[in-house]
């Protein structure tokens, strides 16, 4: 009588477990892609100025079509350090901008009459409507000089290096940060949510755009 083939069987506990370990290893790379899509994007973060027309007005269109992905909030420290990193990046190192529990802080040089003195200046920040960041001067100094407020933002947006992004206007005495013009390679942009200061709590929506 021919013998005949015993197949083995399978350990179902054993395929069961095969396959949740293998949706773990999946769901931890998902998030660990959605997380760095997110720390990219943050940014937000405070610049210096770009010679425009009064722009307050413009770039308020919203952008209807774009999705909501997540929600992101920071602190003074994480957004300072962003922006320094920033600044580094377009060789505008020569400049500081931080952030206090009260405004934010520009400080440095400005090219007067051949020579260089120190700058400083205070800011308001407040957000749009359409979630970009307002930035209103509220005091400055340059050396021992007395000179127009208006003057001073002109002769800071000479700076070649100041990305298209941040928008100035003389004028109205302000900074514009157009949060949804910054590049990355993930279509993603922010929108400022809640910018407090005094209580260490600044939220960004974050969107993708279509």
């Amino acid at each position: 009588m021919p013998r005949r083939k015993l197949g083995v069987k399978n350990n179902p506990i054993k395929e069961k477990i095969t396959f949740l370990q293998k949706i773990n290893i999946w769901k931890w790379l998902f998030l660990g892609l959605v997380s760095l899509l997110l720390a990219v994007v943050i940014v937000v973060q405070g610049r210096l100025a770009s010679p425009r027309e009064d722009v307050s007005q413009l770039h308020q269109t919203v952008r209807s079509k774009d999705v909501k992905v997540g929600t992101m909030t920071t602190t003074r420290d994480q957004l300072n350090d962003t922006i320094q990193s920033l600044l580094k990046k377009y060789k505008l190192s020569d400049y500081k901008v931080y952030a206090d529990n009260q405004q934010v802080l520009l400080e440095g040089q400005l090219s007067l009459l051949g020579k260089d003195y120190p700058l400083y200046m205070y800011f308001q920040p407040s957000k749009l409507e359409n979630g970009n960041i307002l930035l209103t001067v509220k005091d400055f100094s340059v050396g021992s000089f007395q000179i127009p407020q208006k003057m001073v933002l002109r002769l800071l947006s000479k700076n070649k290096n100041i990305p298209d992004f941040i928008q100035i206007s003389p004028k109205e005495s302000t900074i514009t940060i157009v949060l949804p013009e910054i590049d990355n390679d993930f279509g993603l942009y922010a929108k400022a949510n809640t910018i407090d200061l005094y209580n260490d709590k600044i939220v960004f929506d974050l969107y993708q755009k279509k």
